[in-house]
This record gives C-alpha cells, sequence and structure tokens, in this order.
C-alpha cells in the first residue's frame, strides 16, 4: 500500500523517521526530517505501521549534502544528511519525548553541550573482509562496505588506517579468512589495535611478523587475548587525572565531550561527597567526577583489577573497589561507607528493576545517572519516582555528532526520606485513604466506561493516583496478608484513569 504526501516531523534513535497519519504513527526507513514524501507501506500493526520512502516531494530544508563519500551505504551515521544546528534539536525532543512518555516529565528545553562534529572517536570498530580489507556494516544490513576513512575518527586513527590494513591484507593472503574484525584504539600519541581471529595457526605467524610493530597489536580469540606487541592497554587523560583504559574496560568514544558530561555529574554532585559508584568498571567517571571518597562495585574481576591501578594512578587516598553484582549493596552497607550519593552509568538497556528496589531500599538521597539511552533514561526515572525520588537536572552531551545518539546526565533526589514508604496498594488498603475532596472512584469508573468502554477496578485508580502523586504513602495501610501479589494497570486502562483525572482537574 502507498501513502502520498507524507510530512516527516521527527527521527527515532535509529535513524528512521516518523509521519502521523489521520489514524497511525509511521516508522519509515530512508526518509528526512522535514521533507515530505510518498511512502511505501511494508509491515502494519494495531497503532503504527513501518514504511519506506518511495519519492520525495519536497525537500527537506535542513538538507545537507553529506561530507562522507559512504554516508547512503555504511551504517554507521544516520543523520549526516542533516545540518548540525537541526540535529541538536532532534536529540532535544528525543530527551523530551521520552521523558514525558516514561515518566510524564514536561520540560520545554532542554541544555546539551555541543562538540566538535567529526575527528572525534577514539575508538572504531571494523569488520575483516575476504580480501583483508576495513569495512564497515551497510545499513541495515550484514553486508560489507569497503572503506579507506572515516570521518568520525581522531586524527591519528585516520592517518594510520592505510598502514593498519596493509597488516589485514598480509595475514589474509597468507591465511584467508582467519580474521573477523579489528578494533582501533587511540590517545594522543599511541594507537592499539585488537584483532578478533577466527583460527589459532596464524598466531606463530602474526608473533613473529609483528612482534617489533609500532602499533600495539593484541589478538583475541575465543579463550583468551595474547599480546603481540607493545601493552595491552593505553593511558587517557582526563580532567586532570590518567587511566589506564585495556581491552576490555568501557571508556567513552568522545574524549573532549567526556570531559564536559563528567563535569556535568561532578557540579550536580556538589564538593565533600563520598560516592558509590556501581557498575564502576575501571572507575573512570566515579575517579573523575570526584577527587577522593569513591566505592566502586562491578562484578568484572579485571575491571576492579584496573580500578585499584587507576585510584593508586590519580593517589586516592580513600577509596575501595569490590568484584560484586549491584545488588550486593543494601541501607547497612550505605551507612557502613557512609555513601552520600550513587553513580551509575549502566548499558544502553539500562537498569534492571531489582537494582532499582536496591538503590531505594539504601534511601540513598542522590543518584547521578548517566546514560545513553533516552528511553531507558526516562523509563528508570519513573521507577524511581514510584520509590520516592524526584529529578531535580538534567543536562546532556553531544557525544556522538552524526548520529541520534545522545549521552545525558540526570540528578535524582529522595523526597522526605524519613517519611516516605516503599509499600505496595492492594484492595483491602483503599479504606485507609481520605478521597472526600476529589472526584470519587465512582465518577473515575463511570467516566472511564462512558467514554472509553472499559471497566477500571479501584485499585487500578489508586495505582495511577498514586503515580501522580495524588496519594501520599505515609498514609497507607499495610497490608494484612503475607506475599500479596498485586496486579499492575495495563497501559490502556492507565491512559483512561489519566484522562479521567486530567477531566477531574486532579493532574
Amino acid at each position: 500500500m502507498e501513502i502520498k504526501n507524507i510530512k516527516i516531523i521527527d527521527i527515532l534513535q535509529d535513524g528512521r523517521a516518523v509521519a502521523k497519519t489521520e489514524s497511525k504513527t509511521a516508522f519509515i526507513e530512508g526518509a528526512i526530517y522535514g521533507e515530505v514524501c510518498n511512502i511505501k507501506v511494508n509491515n502494519e500493526k494495531k497503532n503504527f505501521f513501518e514504511a519506506e520512502k518511495t519519492k520525495t516531494l519536497e525537500k527537506s530544508p535542513y538538507l545537507r549534502k553529506p561530507p562522507c563519500p559512504y554516508y547512503y551505504e555504511c551504517g554507521g551515521c544516520s543523520i549526516m544528511d542533516i545540518n548540525y544546528k537541526t540535529q541538536i534539536k532532534l536529540k532535544k525532543n528525543l530527551i523530551k519525548n521520552a521523558l514525558l512518555k516514561s515518566a510524564k516529565i514536561k520540560i520545554d528545553d532542554i541544555e546539551i553541550l555541543e562538540g566538535e562534529e567529526f575527528g572525534y572517536r577514539n575508538k572504531i570498530r571494523l569488520q575483516i573482509n575476504k580480501n583483508g580489507k576495513l569495512a564497515y556494516n551497510k545499513k541495515y544490513s550484514n553486508d560489507l562496505v569497503e572503506i579507506k576513512d572515516c570521518l568520525l575518527a581522531k586524527d591519528l586513527i585516520r592517518k594510520n588506517l592505510e598502514k593498519i590494513e596493509k597488516i589485514t591484507k598480509d595475514i589474509t593472503k597468507k591465511y584467508p579468512n582467519t580474521l573477523e574484525e579489528i578494533t582501533i584504539r587511540a590517545n594522543e600519541k599511541e594507537i592499539l589495535l585488537n584483532i578478533k581471529i577466527k583460527d589459532e595457526k596464524i598466531i606463530p605467524y602474526i608473533k613473529n611478523q609483528y612482534k617489533n610493530s609500532t602499533y600495539n597489536i593484541n589478538l583475541i580469540n575465543k579463550k583468551e587475548t595474547i599480546s603481540i606487541s607493545g601493552k595491552n592497554h593505553l593511558v587517557y587523560n582526563l580532567l586532570g587525572k590518567k587511566f589506564k583504559i585495556t581491552m576490555n574496560d568501557f571508556y567513552q568514544v568522545n574524549d573532549y565531550m567526556t570531559e564536559k558530561l563528567y563535569k556535568t555529574a561532578k557540579d550536580f554532585l556538589g564538593e565533600n561527597q563520598k560516592v558509590l559508584d556501581l557498575f564502576c568498571g575501571s572507575a573512570t567517571s566515579s575517579i573523575a567526577i570526584n577527587d577522593d571518597h569513591v566505592v566502586g562495585i562491578e562484578i568484572n574481576k579485571n575491571a576492579i583489577k584496573d580500578a585499584k591501578e587507576n585510584a593508586k594512578e590519580n593517589d586516592l587516598k580513600d577509596y575501595k573497589f569490590i568484584a560484586k553484582n549491584a545488588n550486593y549493596i543494601d541501607d547497612k552497607f550505605i551507612k557502613k561507607e557512609k555513601i552520600d550519593a550513587i553513580v551509575v552509568d549502566p548499558p544502553r538497556r539500562g537498569l534492571d528493576k531489582e537494582i532499582i528496589k536496591t538503590i531505594a531500599k539504601t534511601k540513598i538521597k542522590k543518584i547521578a545517572y548517566i546514560s545513553c539511552n533516552p528511553q531507558t533514561l526516562a523509563r528508570d526515572i519513573n521507577r524511581l519516582q514510584d520509590r520516592g525520588y524526584k529529578l531535580e537536572k538534567i543536562k546532556a552531551c553531544d557525544m556522538f555528532s552524526e548520529t541520534m545518539h545522545v549521552e545525558t546526565v540526570a540528578l535524582l533526589s529522595k523526597l522526605n526520606t524519613e517519611h516516605h514508604l516503599d509499600l505496595e496498594i492492594g484492595e483491602d488498603e483503599l479504606s485507609g485513604i481520605d478521597f472526600s475532596k476529589e472526584a470519587t472512584y465512582g465518577e473515575i469508573k463511570k467516566y472511564v466506561l462512558d467514554k472509553y468502554g472499559l471497566k477500571v477496578s479501584s485499585l487500578y485508580i489508586a495505582q495511577i493516583k498514586r503515580k501522580h502523586g495524588l496519594i501520599e504513602r505515609e498514609n497507607y495501610n499495610f497490608s494484612k496478608k503475607e506475599n500479596q501479589r498485586v496486579p499492575n494497570c495495563p497501559e490502556e486502562k492507565e491512559k483512561a484513569i489519566e484522562d479521567a483525572l486530567e477531566h477531574f482537574g486532579m493532574i
């Protein structure tokens, strides 16, 4: 099915365009923000459909010629064909929409710290094709596109790509189909190559051929990492401190913006804080944010080893790094270590529900949440709101220009920690709550039934009222049932109840 004359109004984080029809939202591949086009529907769902652009009718006013010759094939960048000012606007919308949808937080504007458009990445990962040439994956495909340059990479990487490819071509010529991919890291002076191999038989040859290489070369097989030449790590300078980063350590890809990111988190938390860094890795964030007084939790023992070395390198006196799961912490641990604030910088999937429960139970007063995914950040802010936290500050950093990815720092604080109780509410608890000043449950139920044809329980109404702060937790009665299971309000009914609460002027 073809739909004509569609206006592109937004861009998703994966680069797909967004448009609205009279009845549904459309997610469109190949379209550009601001343009008007015809689209072909490929997959229709209940509330949305997926499509592809077939023809441009009106060009976008924000369009520019992409400076990269591989842009239309390579899957690395998604919005290089849009001018930088508009890229920032789209990222602002991404964060604002995520907060509104998941956490019901409306903000008029959000500050985004801007960086360089190109030459910012200190790390790139490339595929190695059957001829030993370096390549990226094509858009929406496992096929490869050979590249000679990458505009996003640091100058030191770009200047050395041809020489690095000579190594991969040489090995492939001698031993075909034995190399899989290569990760190239760089600081200001050195390059580290981590080459993933398919066959261990090539190791003796590479050791002999490249033992005196000017690069730091490591081979990665299924079992271990083998150092061929130089060091297995690089040293990075960040906010006046030095960090040893090995192959498996997490480290932000944009040195300049990482300083701005961590400086923002440091300003949010304030001075003289003892910080607990959950998922600390090699502790780059917490040591950069705090001059001392750091406790880190990380399940990876090798990362904990690097964290301890980084603490010593930077002359920290009060530090402790523990190789445990994040759920290891509790209120007793927080009090014993005299923790003032928690720093979290989780993977794109965000925080696990159990981790959020664990954090909330500690009654810690401040959380600095660093995130590369606005959707999971907003979801987790909402979960923390339900457990007595409030979003105090938020700021973003354009860590990844030419893509729809953005890094965000949020500060959350605990509300009335001595008076709020983290309790679930059940049907038998409703009698203890005074609703006399608001619309009655019967009125809300009737409104939802008349307008939406949905029957909603008092329990569901109470859950949504609690979510919007209309029920104070200190007024709850404790449930008399043990191990009580409380059903959650379905999304469709949640929206209908929220509409009713708006109708009656309660939210």
